[in-house]
């Protein structure tokens, strides 16, 4: 039988190149679904396959993007097939062409290779209802025969090699008679026949279908941890089809189809095989590593090929290497678990691509079918020119004006473009470095008719003056960057500006947005160099931030950054990352890079307007999900790893949605509230304070952390889902007067000091110097701003003017600043309070919570100003703390004063009044300003009984020492109305106790020493403090 070169006839169509290669993926299996879901890591869009080499979510822009980390891909195969591909879908990708290429009288091979469990058996064999390519490929064969015209001989062989042996399948007892290969020499090529191999005649697809069963009885298989009927034996169906068109005899064809059947590769440690499955393993592992020798000699083009290493490479040497027609189905698993074998096997099937070799048609002067054409150089998408392409092209100084403004921190010198009456852009630049910094964003802008304002902070550029400090407890500063970017904006009347700054400037803008918001529309931050200072909490951002980060720079890192990133408002903030490769270099200047310059060109100006950003590759923080089926039918959630954006009909949203951080301190909020309202609290309080469950700590620590400067703000708890609402009138309240005309205050005169005394604590020239109550703010004086007037009793009951100096009125009458060491609030007794730890955080979360109700009610526009719903709220606090007086006897249960924990003794504690004092102490000052509470620690003196309706000892003579009892005094603001929270006379008497009026307290039974008695300190004095007349 004569041969011809391909070449010399015309070629069927569609057949391309020597090896084809397809990609399937099976659906997911029930043991690689974990709680309803799972991780998937395979992609597929633009002819390329996509695969997560790590178990996080990333987003590739479009097939131009080079690939994020943790990303490969995979290009160029010839189908893809997912796994909602049908066999027939299978057939008509991997395998006509080849069925075809036979009836042309072409050898060809169909194969499946993957990891074991892939579904390389279902591919190849199927079953009655889902033929697969086995049954299909001979029905093809016959019916495309017959419509042909032509006359077609089939005849089969199936065969296993197992543990490196050959056997027949066709043959009864055929696995105990090892038959030999033989090589046999071509003209052109060598092919490798087995000796003694039975042949049967098949002539129809149920022939086939039957041979199929019969042999497949006889194989290999074994339940393994990974596939209940694993196969364990490499299967391979030989069809040899003769065909005749007319009658010459010289008109036949003879053609090979080889259909295989690789086992799979495993790991041993995922398939726990042992014993003979384990011998199995290692032959199946050993022959396919040979395998991949072959394979990648052929694609080097080495001029030696390792055939002879095994058993199956010898096999199957037609098939790679000979003549013949090759289609190779690469099987993989879309779990991520098993992302690393799917890893090995599709750089396996890339291997194959690139294997060359001559097909020689049989007996028919046909062309060579597999010939590769000549690649066509593939058309080079150019990124579409900036519509401010012409302006970029001018002289930076052409466009820009360049201004020197004298304000009230000296001159400033700025740049500026665009129209006067154009939406104001500050930008500002980093240190060190100057407002030409920002030349690359200015052709933008002044396309899109913004006015850019670009500042030389002092000291820098063209400003001169001395270098403002960098660090971000400075920016608001007196003088500082803050003054000098409202006071630019004044002088170029403009009353409100979007803020772009990079590095220090970047921290400039999120000081100014916290600080100065009324005169911020939006930021953008890029590289922000910033760690909130005290007085600055991200979590109350007022105003969209758009975060811009390269994540090659090695000095910015955005992991250490990323806690304040999801420290912002979830629906405030964006995050877009950048990656430059290999071309990134210390001190470049990444706005002018030409890829990446017009990228942040196009997000910034998108951010501005309000637009969907086209998306961009780079790490998500969501998964994006759709339903699924298992194998067995079983609806799952598969969450993808891959998202090829450009291959979404809604990419810009998609990406949106995926980037969107998922916020751990809201989700653990959220599981709190539910053990709350289930009154599941105590039972986890007492496991923390055994120390018996993790799982409690776990959440806990998660809560977020509320200390006094934290809770800067009543929309922080409303953000975190702890209150419905912020209290009316808020933002009014704290900015009302603390000292202002009849305000009750502690002075300290010379009194009657004996209780009872019906004089006491009256003004009086015989008196004792002690610290009264019976004094009203009047003004202060004309001559001396320092000294204030004020109005007290004297004995007898008339009323007087006396001076005091104002520092003493504050030192008295301000609210107090707990003492601190490092992370802890000293408190007395040795107590101390950190409000990182898991249990202090818990505490405070479940008085936010009993809390919300409350607040709900409280307006501050009242005429009272919520006086009643302040004081209600007291009484909700001290309710949430479990600590009791020992005036009701020891329980050894509870923490007591060997503790010096105060979260544990708010969860269940007990102690003296400087115990309980402190701990409610600890609680109530996180609250004090969203609930607009002034709250002091006292101490002082106490006399008669613990009833506050005893009588008075009547020998007693109030004294500043010794100290004989604690309590706090808390202020209502704007009623300035003040208050005893006293828990060691509430444990006795009542909540009355709690909110026992000073008129009555400070008369009847507690004298107040004004001392501070545990290192606390008067806060320092505010702008809106004061509004007191000059007399």
């Amino acid at each position: 039988m004569s041969r011809v070169r391909a070449s010399s006839a015309p070629a069927p169509k569609g057949l391309k190149r020597p090896v084809k290669v397809c990609v399937r993926v099976r659906p997911v299996l029930e043991r690689e679904v974990e709680n309803g879901c799972y991780h998937g890591c395979i992609a597929m869009a633009h002819e390329r396959v996509y695969i997560s080499t790590e178990d996080k979510p990333v987003l590739i822009g479009s097939k131009d993007d080079p690939p994020p980390e943790g990303v490969k891909v995979y290009p160029g195969f010839d189908g893809l097939l997912d796994q909602d591909s049908s066999q027939e879908d299978c057939f008509q990708v991997a395998g006509r062409e080849t069925v075809d290429g036979v009836l042309w009288g072409l050898n060809g091979a169909l194969m499946a290779y993957g990891q074991t469990s892939t579904g390389k058996t279902h591919t190849m064999v199927g079953d009655k209802s889902r033929p697969g390519l086995c049954l299909k490929a001979a029905a093809h064969l016959f019916s495309e025969a017959g419509l042909l015209g032509s006359q077609i001989e089939v005849t089969a062989s199936f065969l296993q090699l197992y543990l490196n042996h050959i056997t027949d399948l066709l043959v009864k007892d055929g696995h105990e008679k090892k038959l030999k290969l033989r090589e046999v020499v071509e003209e052109d090529f060598v092919d490798t026949r087995v000796e003694g191999l039975s042949s049967r005649p098949v002539k129809s697809m149920d022939d086939v279908e039957a041979l199929l069963e019969e042999g497949n009885r006889r194989r290999q298989q074994a339940c393994t941890a990974l596939n209940a009927s694993s196969s364990r034996s490499h299967a391979v169906l030989i069809l040899n089809v003769t065909l005749w068109q007319g009658t010459e005899e010289e008109n036949a064809t003879d053609a090979k189809l080889y259909l295989v059947d690789l086992a799979g590769s495993e790991r041993v440690k995922d398939s726990c095989a042992t014993g003979d499955r384990l011998t199995e393993a290692v032959h199946i592992n050993k022959s396919l590593f040979a395998l991949q020798g072959v394979v990648a000699a052929l694609a080097d083009g080495n001029p030696f090929v390792p055939y002879r290493n095994d058993p199956l490479t010898q096999l199957l040497r037609p098939a790679l290497g000979g003549n013949c027609c090759t289609t190779l189905v690469a099987t993989v698993s879309p779990a991520q678990k098993h992302s690393r074998e799917s890893e090995g096997t599709l750089n396996f099937a890339s291997s194959c691509r690139r294997i060359k070799g001559e097909v020689f048609v049989n007996s028919v002067r046909k062309p060579r079918p597999w010939e590769e054409k000549p690649k066509e150089e593939p058309t080079k998408t150019e990124e579409p020119e900036c519509p401010w392409a012409s302006l970029a092209a001018l002289d930076a100084a052409s466009v820009m004006e360049s201004q020197m403004l004298d304000t009230a921190h000296g001159q400033i010198h700025v740049l500026t473009c665009g129209p006067a009456d154009g939406e104001a852009v500050l930008l500002l630049h980093g240190c060190p470095s100057d407002a030409w910094t920002w030349k690359w964003l200015f052709p933008p802008l002044l396309y899109s008719k913004y006015r850019a304002i670009a500042i030389d902070m002092p000291g820098f550029g063209s400003s001169p003056g001395t270098r403002l400090g960098s660090r971000s407890e400075l920016n608001n500063a007196k003088g500082g960057p803050l003054d000098i970017c409202c006071a630019v904006l004044d002088a170029l009347g403009v009353q409100k500006a979007n803020v772009v700054g990079y590095d220090w400037g970047a921290g400039i803008a999120l000081s100014m947005a916290l600080l100065r918001k009324t005169r911020v529309n939006k930021i953008v931050p890029f590289h922000p160099s910033y760690s909130p200072p005290k007085g600055e909490n991200l979590g109350v951002m007022p105003v969209p931030v758009l975060v811009l980060w390269v994540k090659e720079d090695q000095f910015h890192n955005l992991t250490k950054w990323r806690k304040h990133f999801q420290a912002l408002p979830s629906s405030k903030r964006e995050l877009e990352v950048y990656s430059l490769g290999s071309r990134w270099k210390p001190g470049m200047s990444l706005g002018s890079d030409p890829q990446l310059g017009p990228q942040l060109q196009r997000r910034i100006l998108a951010f501005l307007a309000g637009e969907v950003a086209a998306p961009v590759a780079g790490a998500l923080e969501k998964r994006l999900e759709a339903k699924a089926a298992t194998a067995a039918g079983q609806l799952v959630v598969h969450a993808q790893n891959v998202v090829v954006a450009d291959a979404l009909a809604d990419a810009g949203d998609v990406a949106k949605q995926l980037r969107e951080v998922a916020d751990p301190t809201l989700a653990a909020v959220q599981q709190f509230k539910e053990l709350w309202s289930a009154g599941r609290l105590a039972a986890l309080y007492a496991q923390r304070l055994t120390g018996s469950s993790a799982s409690s700590a776990a959440l806990f620590g998660a809560l977020p952390e509320m200390s006094p400067e934290a809770l800067s703000d009543p929309n922080i708890l409303v953000n975190l889902g702890l209150w419905s609402q912020a209290p009316e009138g808020w933002e009014r309240m704290r900015h009302t007067p603390r000292y202002c005309v009849g305000r009750k205050v502690l002075v300290r005169q010379k009194v009657i000091f004996k209780p009872s005394d019906s004089d006491f604590m009256c003004v009086s020239s015989s008196g004792a110097d002690r610290t009264t109550s019976k004094a009203e703010l009047k003004g202060k004086s004309k001559e001396n701003a320092d000294t204030w007037l004020v109005e007290v009793t004297e004995a007898g009951g008339s009323r007087r003017m006396a001076e005091v100096p104002k520092a003493e009125v504050l030192r008295l009458n301000q609210r107090h600043d707990l003492a601190k060491n490092g992370k802890h609030v000293l408190l007395e007794d040795g107590l101390k309070c950190d409000y990182s730890s898991p249990l202090c955080r818990a505490k405070l979360c479940e008085i936010a919570l009993a809390l919300s109700p409350v607040v709900k009610n409280l307006d501050f526009n009242t005429a009272d100003g919520g006086e009643a719903v302040q004081l209600k709220a007291l009484e909700v606090i001290r309710k949430c703390l479990d600590i009791i007086t020992f005036q009701k006897g020891l329980d050894r249960g509870r923490s007591c004063a060997t503790c010096d924990d105060v979260a544990k003794m708010a969860c269940h504690g007990q102690g003296h009044c400087h115990t309980v004092s402190s701990t409610m102490a600890a609680f109530l000052f996180p609250f004090a300003q969203v609930l607009g509470l002034d709250v002091k620690y006292r101490g002082g003196y106490s006399w008669g009984g613990v009833n506050m309706g005893e009588p008075a000892d009547e020998t007693v003579e109030v004294a500043d020492s010794p100290e004989r009892h604690q309590w706090l005094e808390v202020t209502l603001r704007p009623s300035l109305q003040s208050y005893v929270c006293d828990l060691w006379v509430a444990d006795a008497v009542g909540n009355d106790a709690l909110k026992w009026p000073i008129s009555e307290a400070y008369q009847n039974r507690l004298y107040p020493n004004g001392s501070f008695n545990i290192g606390q300190q008067s806060c320092p004095e505010e702008a809106t403090d004061l509004d007191l007349p000059e007399l």
